[in-house]
C-alpha cells in the first residue's frame, strides 16, 4: 500500500514540477527532505504520530525546511499533511528520486571496496559498466568496507557485481565443504 501511495504522490509532484519548470528545484528539495528524515528518528516518529494535529505538523515542517525548499515543495508537503499522508513523506521522497532518475536516465551506482580506489580505476570501472549495460549518466556513491578484504562490489538497479575476496573465500569454503566430488570408498 505505501509503495503505491508513495509512487502516486511522487509522480504527481514530478508532473507538476515539470509543468511549472521547477523540476530541478523539486529534485533538490526531495533529496534534502529524504536526507533529513533519514537522519532524524525523532522527525520520523513525529510524522507518524496520530496524536499531533496537522497544523502543528505543518508548522514544524515549515520551521525545519524554511528557506531551504521551494514554494512548490512546501505546498506539496502542506497538501500531504492535510490529506493525512505525512507519515509517507520519506517514501514519497525516495519514490520521487527514483522517478526523477528514470526520467533523466540516471543510474545510481553504489561502489563498495576494501580500500579507497584511485579515480582512474573508478573511471575505468564506470566506463566499462556504462558501455556493457548501455547506461546513461551515473550517480556514484562510494563506501569502504574493510571486511571485503580486497576487490569491490558494484550495485546498480537490481544487479550486483561482486569481485571481493570475502565472497571468493566463501565460495571456496562452500566448494571444499561440499565433498560430493570426492569418491567415497567403503
Amino acid at each position: 500500500m505505501s509503495y503505491r501511495l508513495a509512487t502516486r504522490y511522487a509522480k504527481s509532484l514530478l508532473d507538476l514540477a515539470q509543468e511549472k519548470g521547477q523540476l530541478e528545484a523539486a529534485h533538490k528539495d526531495m533529496a534534502s527532505i529524504e536526507s533529513v528524515i533519514r537522519s532524524s528518528s525523532e522527525l520520523r516518529v513525529f510524522l507518524k504520530s496520530p496524536i499531533v494535529a496537522a497544523d502543528k505538523k505543518i508548522a514544524v515542517l515549515n520551521k525545519v525546511f524554511s528557506g531551504s525548499i521551494s514554494d512548490i515543495t512546501s505546498k506539496f508537503i502542506t497538501l500531504l499533511v492535510n490529506k493525512g499522508r505525512e507519515a509517507f513523506l520519506y517514501e514519497i521522497a525516495q519514490a520521487f528520486t527514483t522517478q526523477y532518475n528514470t526520467l533523466k536516465n540516471i543510474t545510481p551506482i553504489k561502489l563498495t571496496s576494501a580500500v579507497k580506489l584511485d579515480q582512474a580505476t573508478i573511471d575505468t570501472l564506470i566506463a566499462d559498466l556504462r558501455k556493457r549495460e548501455n547506461l546513461g549518466d551515473v550517480q556514484l556513491t562510494e563506501t569502504i568496507d574493510e571486511s571485503l578484504m580486497g576487490g569491490f562490489v558494484l550495485l546498480y538497479g537490481d544487479k550486483q557485481i561482486d569481485t571481493s575476496v570475502r565472497t571468493s573465500l566463501m565460495k571456496l569454503r562452500n566448494l571444499v565443504s561440499d565433498d560430493s566430488y570426492i569418491k567415497k570408498i567403503h
